[in-house]
């Protein structure tokens, strides 16, 4: 009795989740065929605008002249047409939120954005990756920025734990972390932008399932035992 009444259940929980698990696999493999990832990374440079606007000002911005790419790895480098020219970067508003301690001559500032989130940051235009074509932005999150100010002509600003999401035809497809650095002197800047992909959200739910299933299966072993 107790054989048979563990074979029902066993059927009736197998029957359970063989369904929903079907069914993600199902939208996984379609949705795969058209899914887009992006992993790798980029490196911009060129000259850019720093205001000499007094030590540590309220209000200040950084323009971003020209734009070279100085490198593209992974899935940065297959796009089409490839990544060498057509990318805009958008002026950065910034408004001081707090001094930092000075330390000898040197003076220092942090900064936020005083829009806190940039859509877009960086526009590269519309690209091709695989067999789909779009327009392809980073957006920044509202994150802050360090300047550190000798005098008006001396300034230098670092840019660190700056994130923010690559999407692709509407869809966040990675997200990412901005390194930077910019001196004054010779008004040139440096970007460079990793990216990691986001999952598909049906193939979290699949896998999700999966975890549902091991779960219940344990569950019955113990049940029986």
């Amino acid at each position: 009795m107790i054989n048979l009444k563990s074979k029902l259940v066993n059927a009736t929980l197998a029957a359970t989740f063989a369904i929903p698990l079907a069914t993600a696999g199902l939208f996984t493999s379609a949705g795969s065929a058209q899914a887009v990832s992006l992993n790798g990374s980029i490196g911009l440079s060129g000259k850019s605008v720093v205001l000499s606007d007094g030590v540590n000002p309220k209000n200040t911005s950084i323009g971003f002249k020209t734009v070279h790419v100085d490198d593209t790895y992974d899935d940065f480098a297959a796009f089409l047409p490839n990544l060498s020219s057509g990318i805009k970067i958008n002026t950065l508003n910034l408004t001081k939120i707090a001094n930092l301690p000075t330390v000898g001559t040197t003076t220092s500032a942090t900064y936020s954005y005083s829009t806190g989130i940039y859509t877009p940051f960086i526009d590269f235009g519309f690209r091709t990756l695989g067999s789909t074509t779009a327009l392809l932005t980073f957006d920044l999150d509202d994150s802050v920025v360090t300047r550190t100010r000798k005098s008006n002509s001396n300034i230098n600003d670092e840019f660190d734990g700056i994130t923010g999401t690559f999407n692709f035809k509407g869809k966040t497809i990675a997200t990412g972390n901005l390194g930077a650095s910019l001196n004054g002197n010779s008004s040139t800047y440096h970007l460079t932008l990793e990216a990691v992909s986001v999952p598909e959200p049906t193939t979290m739910l699949g896998l999700g399932l999966v975890g549902a299933g091991m779960v219940m299966s344990r569950r019955r072993k113990s049940v029986i035992q």
